[in-house]
This record gives C-alpha cells, structure tokens and sequence, in this order.
C-alpha cells in the first residue's frame, strides 16, 4: 500500500513554527522558590496519603524537599 504523502511548500527564509510549544512551566503556577517549599510538600504527601503524616513521614519530607537547607 502506497502512502501519498504531501509536499509543503516552503521557500527560503519560510519560519517553521512548532506544532506544540514547548514551556517550563504551566499557567499561573509559582516559581520553584514558592512551589518547592518543605511545608508546601508535606502538605502534597498528606493529601496523597489522604491523612496527616507520622512525625517520621514529616520529618523525611521536609528533608527530602529540594529546597531544604
């Protein structure tokens, strides 16, 4: 089976503009300095547990955090 494919028909100096544009970050999401917050991802962990932390979980988070001193 044979595959017509189509020819664009560009010429010198054409700009090629990707069909999806590449971004670091999303909408109106926080910079890294917000978002990464130790408290910010304790606060994620308990909600993906779906209860509070024990105080070992809290204390691994905070120091697992990137931001974390």
């Amino acid at each position: 089976m044979a595959i017509d494919r189509i020819t664009p028909e560009l010429e010198d100096g054409d700009e090629l503009t990707p069909v999806i544009k590449e971004t670091s970050r999303g909408g109106n999401e926080p910079s890294p300095e917000k978002n990464d917050r130790p408290e910010q991802n304790v606060g994620y962990d308990e909600a993906v547990k779906g209860a509070p932390l024990t105080a070992e979980e809290r204390d691994r988070a905070k120091r697992e955090s990137p931001l974390s001193d």
